[in-house]
């Protein structure tokens, strides 16, 4: 069972989000950004306009449920202030643990200075190995790596 059961926990979901057909299977919580062929696409790392895909409600699916491809899917803006459940990957997560995007799209531990950073934990929780879970991260404008945090 999850820990959240929705994604846009900041209650600002009005004109801030955008809806597209996915190119792949997407998990909600996860990073995206819009392709070629006008469809959201798994983000790998900090590129352009960034969006975490939403639950599918409207198919009945839960937040443990992937969007599947070539369906509709509700993508929310990452932007300075927003407060969004991400899926994120093994590590301890701290209150102001910096957020970076990993390989899968996922949330993950970033290392000032190195790392793009997308935003900052604010919950305190530590995820095992191999697992995931959603941890409640403030976004921020994304901050180059060697930047001051």
């Amino acid at each position: 069972m999850s820990r959240y059961r929705r994604v846009n926990i900041d209650g600002q979901s009005l004109y801030k989000t955008e809806t597209r057909l996915t190119a792949a299977n997407l998990k909600p919580g996860t990073f995206a950004t819009i392709n070629g062929s006008d469809k959201f696409a798994q983000a790998t790392a900090v590129a352009g306009r960034m969006y975490v895909i939403d639950v599918a409600y409207h198919e009945g699916l839960t937040i443990t449920d992937s969007v599947p491809a070539g369906h509709s899917a509700i993508g929310n803006y990452v932007e300075e202030g927003r407060e969004l459940a991400i899926l994120c990957a093994a590590g301890t997560y701290e209150k102001d643990t910096p957020i970076k995007v990993n390989s899968s799209g996922q949330g993950a531990v970033g290392v000032d200075g190195t790392d793009a950073i997308v935003g900052f934990s604010q919950d305190e929780f530590t995820v095992g190995a191999g697992q995931t879970e959603f941890i409640r991260v403030r976004m921020r404008a994304t901050q180059k790596p060697g930047a001051a945090v």
